[in-house]
């Protein structure tokens, strides 16, 4: 029986890939800050919770060899902890920018250099980073999230040259929309909240993105495409289950800077 670690296995796409993963006869690993919703679990006699702080290297350690310890030998980590922010970068803290680093870039460094010795000995594993859109194509108010994106797209690219002889396989997928309460909760007057200057395009960003989550899919769906991607043989860098990522992908590498801009504008 096979074993994957998920990190941020606590909600959403994580808890759905945990659940998913187990019913196909995979012992999982599902790592979470703390243990308060373990308990969602109980059904699942595959499925161990682990307490793990990904922007903590010694935490990530100490769960990662506690999971070999259990289960002998993990074949795949998926890279799924991370955080989202939407603001003016001027206005974006200094705490929310080492956040937004610290989880989605660190995180994925600290499991990673821990599991590595672990796939090279046994000669086989595989690392899935969960990629986005915004690690392809820019757009604006989410400058620090780019960053941190973009980051996971050229660390999997080189990393994946690195281990390719030793049998360790990288991937990275880039989810779609999932559908989620946290936009209901905010006030679509959220741009008032900045210098007038930004109000008018936050405001009509903001919107946009709310209709994107409106009409985003459920997070059992991306479970399933993240599985057929674990699965698939071929030696594919990047998966997506979302046709705007691919889209956006293509017209952001033809076409020239500034009309790529005023495509998204009009999308916006």
């Amino acid at each position: 029986m096979k074993t994957i670690v998920i990190t941020g296995a606590s909600s959403g796409i994580g808890k759905s890939t945990a659940e998913l993963f187990s019913k196909k006869g995979w012992n999982v690993a599902a790592t979470m800050r703390n243990l308060e919703k373990a308990a969602q679990f109980k059904n699942f006699s595959n499925i161990r919770c682990y307490p793990m702080d990904v922007c903590d290297i010694k935490s990530v350690e100490n769960c990662i060899h506690q999971v070999i310890s259990d289960f002998g030998k993990i074949d795949v980590l998926l890279n799924n902890a991370g955080v989202y922010e939407t603001s003016p970068f001027e206005k974006t803290t200094m705490e929310s920018v080492d956040q937004l680093i610290n989880t989605n870039i660190y995180g994925i460094i600290h499991s990673t250099k821990i599991l590595i010795p672990h796939f090279r000995e046994n000669k086989s594993g595989m690392i899935v980073n969960i990629s986005s859109i915004a690690g392809r194509a820019t757009f604006p108010f989410q400058s620090v999230y780019h960053l941190t994106k973009w980051a996971v797209e050229a660390f999997s690219e080189s990393l994946r040259y690195e281990l390719e002889n030793m049998n360790i396989r990288i991937k990275t997928f880039s989810p779609s929309s999932v559908k989620t309460n946290l936009w209901s909760k905010l006030n679509k007057h959220v741009g008032d909240m900045y210098p007038k200057e930004y109000r008018d395009n936050f405001t009509n960003w903001f919107s946009y993105l709310q209709r994107n989550i409106q009409k985003g899919v459920l997070p059992e769906h991306e479970a399933l495409a993240i599985y057929k991607a674990v699965c698939d043989k071929k030696n594919i860098l990047r998966y997506s289950s979302d046709f705007n990522t691919k889209l956006a992908t293509f017209l952001h590498n033809i076409l020239p800077v500034n009309m790529f801009q005023r495509f998204i504008r009009y999308q916006i």
